[in-house]
């Protein structure tokens, strides 16, 4: 069998870019045309192509390094950095917001929700600061309501270092990659009124579900069964499936669990890396949004925050009526509807340009900062594993 150890992912990153701008158009709410396509009304399910890649990657860069205790701190330490530094950076510029909503609330009365309460307590302030926000400790979202997602992510990576760590061979592994997927789905059939909707309740067992999934798939792909179906054909096949999924079958809650499988064979298919979408997909500007995806992911909703909170207190300040206020949300509704279409592409471009920027400047360096406590701390131990 020949070594792909250190095969490198350009097309899936591409992939993780473009969900990530689905998911942030998903957001938005501007009622164009766009806005109530099949795609973007679906692209919530992206959360769970983003566990796959995640446990698919994951599993291919550590699972064969994960041999010591001192080891999986390393991995652990290096996955704090490369979550916590943006996260924290955009809970604190919202929680400067929501000072500001105070005052002006003091001046202005009538805010919908009284500042500092609900999802915005200063309790959720510290469940966010030790990314535990999703464990159970909340009924809805609270802050940046995404960050849902990398709250789970982050505990599912110690469960992934506490179960390689013990079991040496590659069957075991595999096995148990199988109990803590089907656990996971196992969870949320049982004891979510959700379903793969689920978020802050049972958000940790889906994902697992996802996540192991992708440990899974990793295992398929390090056999090399999949050159024979890769290729033009084989990308074009799954990604019509994966688009006919995502047209037809969100809304019945029993179909909704087969998002994850399906993610793990799109993932398996492009991870070859053999077709013509593939080479599309390792192209510059593709690579560029896979590179800011994590900050397109995190940094949209703090966007939709400023945006809607500005025009909530022009409304207020001013008299303006900008807002359709529909079931406690507004929504921005502009005629001819093609308007709301061009705002939400510049929205788009807006959250791009800036992701880059959050990348360069916050991401990057505070990834590096952790990255270096973790080598450290591999030369004070003598591990060369971590």
């Amino acid at each position: 069998m020949t070594d792909r150890s250190h095969h490198r992912f350009g097309v899936l990153d591409g992939w993780r870019g473009i969900c990530a701008a689905l998911v942030a158009l998903h957001h938005v709410e501007f009622h164009g045309w766009l806005y109530f396509q099949p795609l973007i009304r679906n692209a919530w399910l992206f959360v769970d192509f983003f566990f796959v890649l995640s446990g698919f990657v994951i599993a291919h860069a550590y699972e064969d390094r994960l041999d010591s205790g001192r080891a999986a701190f390393g991995f652990v330490l290096r996955r704090f950095g490369r979550l916590w530094p943006l996260h924290v950076t955009i809970l604190a510029i919202m929680v400067a917001l929501e000072i500001g909503h105070a005052i002006v609330d003091i001046r202005y009365p009538g805010l919908d929700q009284i500042p500092f309460s609900g999802d915005r307590a200063p309790f959720a302030i510290l469940t966010n600061l030790f990314l535990v926000q999703s464990l159970g400790f909340h009924n809805d979202l609270t802050w940046n309501g995404p960050s849902w997602s990398i709250s789970t992510e982050f505990w599912t990576y110690i469960v992934f270092a506490a179960a390689t760590l013990p079991l040496r061979g590659r069957a075991a592994r595999i096995v148990a990659a199988i109990v803590l997927a089907a656990g996971g789905a196992f969870v949320l059939a049982r004891w979510s009124r959700y379903g793969m909707r689920e978020t802050v309740g049972w958000g940790f067992a889906r994902c697992l579900y996802g996540f192991f999934t992708g440990v899974l798939a990793h295992a398929v792909w390090r056999s090399g069964v999949m050159r024979h179906v890769a290729g033009t054909a084989g990308e074009m096949l799954v990604l019509a499936g994966a688009l006919a999924f995502l047209t037809f079958v969100p809304g019945d809650l029993a179909w909704e669990y087969a998002a994850t499988p399906l993610f793990a064979a799109v993932v398996l298919v492009f991870a070859e890396e053999g077709g013509a979408l593939s080479r599309l997909l390792n192209t510059r500007p593709a690579a560029a949004l896979g590179r800011w995806s994590y900050s397109i992911y995190m940094i949209h909703m703090l966007l939709l925050v400023v945006l809607f909170s500005g025009l909530q207190t022009m409304e207020r300040v001013f008299g303006l009526s900008v807002l359709t206020h529909r079931n406690g949300s507004a929504a921005l509704d502009l005629h001819p509807l093609v308007l709301d279409d061009l705002l939400m592409a510049g929205f788009l471009a807006l959250t791009v340009a800036l992701a880059a920027l959050s990348w360069r400047f916050v991401e990057r360096p505070g990834q590096r900062w952790f990255n270096r406590r973790a080598e450290r701390y591999a030369l004070e131990t003598g591990d060369k594993n971590t």
